[in-house]
């Protein structure tokens, strides 16, 4: 009686150590879920990568295709936003990004003109019929920007260089998350057309592109860029990003096992728990803290 009195309370004090031990896994999961960031929205479309090279490589005509006091320019604006406001908005630079990718069809210098890398000012961009490449619609976007009151230490047009496809134009920017560099895609539109956000797989899929040069009507660069020093510390985020997802995955099979322990194995004959220890040795890292 006594033994079956004893088997009883070890099996009680096991499962509320197990009880515990899920508890507190589950808190640490949730926090570390949190931290690292849940997934994103994938699109099957993505933008058209190109030559990309600029007509010219001096710095005063790599300016003069951002033309932000342009009257077509300023038109355009007007049309998208209405009455300007006295300071950019979130809302804006979404819907001057969105009209940029669903207004301006996509068509390589190769099949317009004969010729690659043929650039194109935003007022000719603007005459019908609006086509263009990656750069025609980097260099709108970026001109728009502009015109909006976007700063020009804070949006450029930027060359990036992979090995593989070529060259590609797209933006960087600074301005939409208070500081914090990002890569956009001038091709992809913020929101889909029913309204839905578009997560930044388009956006982050230019990680892989090397930054040559960057300019806007303002600033050249073809050394080093504004954003460098972020993109050290991005470098170092992402390793951190790794080592969190790692221990998310540790604690999820840790979880998976503290079910099966505790829904399974304590269904067993409680008088063979004094006897059983394969369960502790075959999960030795939980073996300590059960029995302590």
């Amino acid at each position: 009686m006594k033994k079956n009195q004893t088997s009883l309370k070890m099996a009680w004090s096991l499962g509320m150590k197990q009880c515990f031990s899920i508890f507190f896994a589950y808190l640490a999961v949730f926090g570390l879920l949190i931290l690292s960031g849940l997934g994103c929205v994938t699109l099957e479309q993505t933008p058209s990568t190109g030559h990309a090279w600029p007509a010219t490589e001096s710095e005063f005509e790599s300016k003069s295709y951002i033309t932000p006091e342009c009257s077509s320019v300023v038109e355009c604006l007007q049309s998208i936003i209405g009455t300007l406001p006295h300071e950019p908005t979130k809302e804006g630079f979404d819907a001057i990004r969105d009209w940029v990718a669903y207004n301006v069809e996509y068509e390589p210098d190769e099949d317009r003109f004969g010729q690659k890398d043929c650039w194109e000012t935003p007022e000719e961009i603007l005459n019908d019929p609006r086509v263009g490449d990656c750069e025609e619609f980097s260099v709108l976007l970026c001109t728009l920007l502009r015109a909006y009151g976007i700063d020009a230490e804070q949006v450029y047009v930027v060359i990036g260089v992979d090995g593989n496809e070529g060259a590609h134009a797209f933006l960087m920017e600074n301005w939409y998350q208070g500081g914090e560099w990002r890569a956009i895609e001038a091709q992809a539109p913020a929101k889909l057309r029913h309204g839905f956000t578009v997560f930044p797989l388009f956006d982050s899929g230019l990680d892989k592109y090397e930054i040559i040069v960057a300019f806007n009507d303002l600033y050249y660069y073809d050394g080093s860029f504004p954003w460098d020093e972020d993109q050290a510390n991005s470098g170092t985020l992402s390793e951190i990003a790794t080592g969190v997802n790692n221990i998310v995955r540790c604690l999820s099979q840790s979880l998976d096992y503290l079910f099966r322990l505790l829904f399974n194995e304590n269904q067993q004959d409680v008088s063979c728990i004094n006897n059983d220890t394969s369960i502790l040795r075959a999960f030795p890292a939980f073996s300590a803290m059960l029995l302590d």
